[in-house]
């Protein structure tokens, strides 16, 4: 693993680095590296930006970092293809498995505080239409001080 490219150095982390200093890693290299922003040419942009973003959904993961970590464990100890192709299958098919499961569900506190807001924005809406009813005075198509 000495030549090849691992995750940790494209991102220029160290392989403890926390979720907080890959965040940091990866927010300062997008800005490097976005097509939109670099003075790099547009494919080779892309293609870094798309190599960092990788290495960050990898590494931010816990359950992916773990199946990423045990391959660099295995591949530094032994260069048994066997073991390798086995754990690179499980690293694509979770890295899938998370692509598809991105969203978290709802918290309680979510859930109260989006049904709070919804009662508010009815509540409103119905004191709106009730005063407007109420003092039946109709709208001005034509602004007050045109008229002087």
């Amino acid at each position: 693993m000495k030549g090849e490219i691992t995750y940790y150095k494209i991102l220029g982390v160290n392989e403890n680095a926390s979720n907080h200093q890959l965040r940091k890693a990866f927010c300062k290299l997008s800005k490097e590296l976005h097509p939109d922003t670099t003075s790099l040419e547009l494919e080779d942009a892309k293609n870094k930006f798309q190599k960092v973003l990788e290495a960050y959904e990898n590494l931010n993961n816990s359950n992916l970092r773990k199946l990423y970590d045990e391959k660099l464990r295995v591949n530094s100890k032994k260069s048994n293809k066997t073991k390798l192709n086995v754990l690179n299958t499980l690293v694509m098919d979770a890295n899938n498995q998370q692509l598809e499961d991105n969203r978290r569900p709802f918290s309680n506190g979510e859930m109260f505080s989006l049904f709070l807001l919804i009662i508010i924005i009815l509540i409103s809406l119905f004191l709106a239409i009730l005063i407007a009813s109420l003092t039946g005075t109709e709208i001005e198509s034509i602004p007050a001080w045109l008229l002087r």
